[in-house]
């Protein structure tokens, strides 16, 4: 899949791609395309490469007038997907201007640069770089390339946009950049130009201005080889093996489409075409994902419990594939990328009570270092929590506002999450702690410096006697 948003401007903007990426499966085969002011390199100091390479996938920047091209510069210089880029990490490259690059089939031109408008308030050197603007030696780079392909491209990207595009959309004024784009506009034969710089998520014919918004491009990477084995596992040498036979076949792990999950000791399995799912709840208490098992079936449907899983003496037999000690949350999110045909919120609900059960644990509920956990799923609806072991049923609930983060058997386990959650994940410190009555819905209130409607509370679950 293929990514497009705009302006990032270091770690000024940088949330809206941590909380969009959080609820997506993503690998180094997927791309997230910032146009320009990506700002990872504004300093020495303001350095924030690793912020972004944790995201999972692999991103790919052209420049904009707020860069520090001084330090950008000192990056070596590597040709990717047929394109010269700046190579700051192993999964993050600047696009040189005048570049042509292709991802999965389609063909993107791109040509950084814009003017700052506010560089008389910019120290030269310091907060402004006269690299800003598109030089002859970018033309000539970006003529040469677009004559191996004929002028013809699928995409155009930019920081700035054509001034008659400037005009129509804006209302500004043209400048130098502007007019280079529009000379460049006038020689191109593309289907959509994207572009940043103005601060506004906006659209007119084919040219789209980028800011908040993120766009998804389905464009997928199918690998260099056609595999069929939806279970495989990959030896010392990177060679895949069929699990079943375990014939070793001709093809490596980067052969493989981007719908394989890799799982836990060169393991993969496949997300595409899943027919039915299944899951079993962690056997084990200190390990989230330890024991928890997500079942995966390629040809219609098995039967399952109440607890959606496996019945006994279908558990090995009869599915597919099963995962082992690989996140359960990562995998419903592939499944539901690559098999978006399923209805996963069952699984999603048994996920969300795999959270539950792991905040129950006794040997770790009194340790201060305990990575408490919230339900991943909150846009599903989740029975109340049950023991299977006791068939004990949740008599409190944890929330952040509205949002369930977890159910608990025994009061002293829904306060000490409370205190862990606060320190640890909000990291509160001190807080005000309001004793609920029979007029309140709840039976603890926590202040977190916020609107009421997002402070933490204790509520007691009420079961119809019936």
């Amino acid at each position: 899949m293929i990514y497009i948003t705009g302006d990032t401007h270091g770690n000024i903007d940088f949330a809206k791609l941590k909380k969009y990426f959080s609820n997506r499966y993503v690998t180094k085969k997927d791309y997230l395309i910032i146009l320009g002011d990506a700002g990872m390199v504004w300093s020495e100091e303001d350095c924030y490469i690793w912020d972004y390479a944790m995201l999972g996938l692999t991103v790919l920047f052209i420049d904009g007038n707020h860069e520090n091209f001084e330090l950008l510069n000192k990056f070596p210089i590597v040709t990717y997907k047929g394109a010269k880029c700046h190579r700051l990490y192993h999964n993050i490259y600047h696009i040189m201007r005048g570049e042509i690059i292709n991802i999965n089939g389609l063909s993107f031109f791109c040509m950084g640069g814009a003017t700052s408008i506010d560089k008389a308030q910019r120290l030269n050197r310091i907060s402004w770089w006269e690299e800003e603007n598109i030089s002859n030696k970018d033309i000539l780079n970006g003529l040469n390339n677009l004559d191996k392909y004929n002028y013809r491209v699928d995409y155009v990207l930019s920081h700035a946009a054509p001034s008659f595009v400037v005009r129509k959309m804006f209302n500004y004024q043209m400048d130098g950049n502007t007019e280079i784009l529009a000379r460049f506009q006038s020689q191109i034969e593309f289907k959509y130009w994207y572009f940043g710089h103005y601060h506004e998520n906006k659209k007119w014919s084919k040219y789209r201005c980028f800011y908040g918004d993120i766009l998804e491009i389905p464009a997928i990477d199918k690998g260099k080889k056609k595999i069929n084995f939806p279970y495989l596992y990959s030896d010392d040498d990177g060679y895949l093996h069929n699990r079943k036979t375990l014939r070793r076949l001709n093809a490596k792990v980067e052969d493989l489409p981007e719908w394989y999950y890799e799982g836990y000791k060169g393991y993969y399995y496949s997300l595409k075409d899943v027919s039915d799912v299944a899951f079993r709840r962690s056997l084990t208490d200190n390990h989230l994902n330890k024991d928890a098992v997500v079942y995966l079936h390629y040809h219609g449907k098995l039967k399952k419990n109440r607890f959606y899983e496996p019945l006994e003496n279908e558990r090995w037999e009869k599915w597919d594939a099963s995962t082992w000690r690989d996140s359960c949350k990562d995998v419903c999110l592939g499944i539901e990328k690559y098999s978006p045909h399923l209805n996963l919120d069952k699984l999603k609900a048994a996920i969300n009570l795999n959270y539950d059960h792991y905040n129950q644990c006794h040997e770790l509920i009194d340790f201060s270092s305990y990575d408490i956990v919230e339900r991943p799923f909150d846009d599903v609806f989740t029975p109340h929590y049950v023991d299977k072991y006791s068939l004990e049923k949740a008599k409190y609930v944890v929330t952040r506002g509205d949002r369930v983060l977890s159910e608990f058997l025994k009061f002293e386990y829904a306060m000490k999450y409370v205190s862990l959650y606060m320190s640890n994940k909000l990291n509160i410190k001190v807080w005000t702690e309001t004793i609920g009555d029979e007029k309140t819905p709840f039976i603890r209130a926590f202040d977190t410096g916020h609107d009421t409607s997002d402070w933490v509370y204790i509520k007691e679950i009420k079961y119809d006697e019936n």
